[in-house]
């Protein structure tokens, strides 16, 4: 089944945020937020937990997992109203928030998107490039982190998408949140988002496929639980093959990147850009890196 909406998943799983912008309450004895949204998701979590009755200081991480401005939005706002919570990231993208370039990035496109949305007046602007991004603590790969109550998260690196990529596998609930690391899912179909480095990207798509998940708690547009659940690694693994040789084969029909880029760029124009996530400029970037990369152009 694909569930659109925030809807509770499991005894242990929440789903939170908007449908385009998820976000998850793992519960243990103690609580982690998995996947950092948008700033102006922060409205609707706040109401949902009220909903729920959850007590916030039990509350102990918000796990980001990459640093795309659309997936840490929450972050700043959340770490200056809750004290006792733990920011946390890979190594990797602890150093990329520590670049005022994209900071710059990241702050921009969320302020306007609270702008977009009216909600300025229930959620502060970011002003990450002079306060600095909060970051507490770094997730290793293979390393547990430990919520109690015999549930534990375990964060695997899985670079492709963005270099900063994790997954975070949910044992307990056979429960996986890859963010976007093994492409995203809309009406349409998979989009195979390696934008980073398209071998990484498949080879972590692989590298999941094996986990053995039967919940995929994505951070776009839901969650898919079984049958179709334990279908996606293995359809995502497909469609990241067959991009990468229509990659190769528009760019050798066209000649020069740019026509290979008007051309692929239409199979990205839904989904994501209805949405209001994916400004043309960027989306014809990420376009452009794959096929350079995949072509291995400069």
């Amino acid at each position: 089944m694909w569930i659109k909406e925030p809807v509770t998943i499991t005894e242990h799983i929440e789903f939170l945020g908007r449908p385009e912008l998820c976000t998850y309450l793992l519960k243990g004895d103690t609580y982690a937020l998995a996947g950092g949204a948008m700033a102006h998701v922060i409205p609707y979590v706040l109401t949902q937990l009220n909903d729920l009755n959850v007590d916030v200081e039990r509350i102990r991480y918000l796990i980001l997992l990459h640093t795309h401005f659309d997936h840490i939005g929450m972050a700043p706002h959340l770490a200056q109203q809750w004290p006792w919570l733990r920011v946390a990231v890979s190594g990797v993208g602890a150093e990329i928030l520590k670049n005022r370039k994209a900071l710059k990035v990241i702050q921009d496109y969320n302020n306007s998107a609270l702008a977009t949305n009216g909600l300025l007046d229930q959620a502060e602007p970011l002003d990450i490039v002079h306060k600095g991004f909060p970051v507490h603590y770094i997730l290793n790969s293979g390393e547990g982190l430990d919520l109690g109550n015999g549930i534990t998260l375990h964060p695997i690196d899985v670079p492709g998408h963005s270099v900063c990529s994790t997954a975070l596998y949910f044992p307990r609930e056979y429960a996986l949140f890859p963010s976007d690391s093994i492409g995203s899912l809309t009406n349409e179909g998979i989009l195979p988002f390696g934008s980073s480095n398209y071998d990484d990207f498949q080879e972590s798509i692989d590298r999941l496929s094996k986990v053995g998940a039967e919940i995929i708690c994505l951070e776009h547009f839901g969650v898919l639980t079984p049958p179709e659940g334990k279908q996606f690694c293995e359809a995502a693994k497909k469609v990241a093959k067959e991009f990468r040789s229509k990659i190769a084969d528009t760019y050798r029909e066209r000649g020069e990147v740019e026509g290979a880029v008007n051309e692929l760029v239409d199979d990205f124009y839904f989904g994501f850009s209805k949405a209001g996530l994916l400004p043309e400029d960027l989306l014809r970037d990420i376009v452009k890196r794959m096929v350079t990369f995949v072509n291995q152009i400069g």
